[in-house]
């Protein structure tokens, strides 16, 4: 009688003679360790940031991205990009090829928190490309990206803030001899000011 019973639980589990106990998911599997190789990736550029190795940290942090989209998970991805992001900017002056590195991680967080319909970290991901494009001296690009920032915001401070800067490119756009007299990028924004103050004088 009790080897009945037995037999009779082990059907109902779906058991049987010769029946083998079900593997653990293969996809499940590859999720742990991608899980895991994210969060270790995340450790790494962090720990590479406070020693300011910015190269190393920008490489960690887009690879993070790489394994958060094949999570699945956008929000922590578009993060990642945003802060590889900003560890490129940290080698502009040493390295051209980090200004597209830096262009193209930003674009791929925008497009993923507008996605998401995060607009104030959409709004964040402008304001980063704004002042990029500042250095690089292409102020109308610049200018269209504050703009867009400005609309993400809303009607808050920051709002305000970028629409006042969108303005002092246009005005700057619009003194061609003054734009032929740029200086060099890092003084680029007192130079703005001083043009937009003269004007409204």
């Amino acid at each position: 009688m009790c080897l009945v019973g037995s037999l009779l639980r082990r059907l109902a589990a779906g058991g049987g003679p010769g029946h083998k106990p079900k593997p653990i998911r293969r996809w499940e599997e590859e999720r742990e360790v991608m899980r895991a190789t994210a969060k270790g990736l995340n450790e790494t550029a962090f720990s590479h940031v406070y020693a300011k190795n910015w190269r190393e940290a920008a490489l960690a942090f887009g690879e993070q991205a790489a394994y958060d989209l094949k999570l699945g998970d956008e929000q922590s991805a578009a993060s990642a990009l945003l802060r590889s992001a900003k560890c490129y900017a940290w080698i502009h002056d040493e390295d051209e090829g980090a200004i597209a590195a830096t262009k193209l991680a930003l674009d791929k967080a925008l497009a993923l928190f507008l996605k998401r319909n995060d607009l104030q970290m959409a709004a964040a991901s402008c304001v980063q490309l704004a002042e990029l494009y500042v250095e690089q001296r292409e102020l109308q690009t610049a200018s269209d990206f504050f703009e867009k920032a400005a609309g993400y915001y809303g009607s808050n401070r920051r709002s305000r803030r970028c629409r006042f800067e969108a303005g002092r490119l246009r005005f700057l756009l619009a003194s061609k001899e003054t734009y032929r007299q740029l200086p060099d990028p890092d003084d680029v924004r007192s130079q703005l000011y001083e043009v937009f103050a003269t004007g409204i004088m």
